[in-house]
């Protein structure tokens, strides 16, 4: 008789554990108290097809560049769409049309500030102040 209070308390304490781990894999993750802070040294968001759509990374210095922190979304094609850029020395701004072709930049890098507009054909306009 108490062999088998033993192996019926066994039992069930199986199927607890089991019924813990089904619902652990069945309900969703859900965050707990207030929002908490992701923190890395870069950031990929790829779309529903694994392509690469945006990044944020942080970009080591080299060759007369300090440190960049660097934003990029990009079309569907893998070509950089909008960049933005800051760094000790400066930030800067760019989008690039669909063709390719045509484009926008403004940047500032402390000794000047300056907006290039380029269309497709080749015809630019530089903007200082």
């Amino acid at each position: 008789m108490k062999r088998e209070m033993v192996l019926t308390a066994l039992t069930m304490t199986n199927l607890l554990l089991l019924a813990g781990l089904v619902l652990g894999r069945v309900l969703p993750a859900v965050a707990q108290g207030e929002p908490r802070i992701l923190r890395g040294s870069g950031l990929e968001i790829v779309d529903g097809e694994g392509r690469l759509r945006a990044t944020i990374t942080i970009q080591p210095p080299g060759d007369g560049v300090t440190e960049t922190a660097l934003l990029r979304l990009m079309q569907p094609n893998g070509q950089p769409a909008v960049k933005m850029g800051a760094s000790l020395t400066g930030a800067g701004l760019s989008f690039v049309g669909g063709d390719d072709q045509s484009y926008v930049i403004l940047d500032a890098d402390g000794a000047e500030t300056r907006l290039r507009m380029v269309e497709p054909g080749g015809r630019e306009r530089l903007i200082t102040p």
